[in-house]
């Protein structure tokens, strides 16, 4: 350590550097996406996290780290937009389920429909084997991802 700042760690191969450029080419591809919706970047984190599957409000807030008044505040500003709505949980008459709703789909997909189309046809390039390996990597650095920020969100 010099100066303070904690030494980065010997990256031989250079991963940690390519995953911080990963992250930064990802971060602005996000910022232009939420631009040509004309919404703000914690309203497309929302509709990215719904991607998967419908979520109750209190995972979203606690995903995107906000407060349950602001996380009412953006729901009321995309169902408006009608790009999500809320309905009951099947299971928990007291509970709201948040998903995305066809217009969402038809407005983010057509503009990360570029990106997919853009890897696929580089991992037509890499091959079957190569590809496999790329997911895998990628798939272990998710994991990775998700243990350190375990790890960091129970350090004091």
């Amino acid at each position: 350590m010099s100066n303070g700042i904690p030494k980065a760690p010997n990256d031989d191969y250079g991963l940690v550097q390519a995953c911080r450029e990963l992250h930064s080419v990802i971060d602005s591809f996000d910022a232009i996406i939420a631009q040509k919706v004309s919404i703000s970047r914690n309203d497309l984190r929302c509709l990215n996290l719904l991607e998967k599957e419908p979520l109750l409000s209190k995972q979203i807030a606690e995903k995107l780290g906000l407060t349950s008044g602001s996380v009412t505040a953006l729901q009321d500003r995309l169902e408006k937009r009608r790009l999500i709505r809320r309905k009951p949980h099947p299971e928990d008459r007291r509970a709201i389920l948040v998903e995305l709703t066809p217009t969402a789909h038809a407005q983010l997909g057509s503009l990360y429909r570029m990106m997919g189309e853009s890897i696929v046809l580089l991992s037509d390039n890499y091959g079957k084997q190569k590809a496999q390996n790329a997911v895998h990597i990628l798939n272990d650095l998710s994991e990775r991802f998700e243990s350190v920020i375990q790890r960091v969100e129970k350090n004091p």
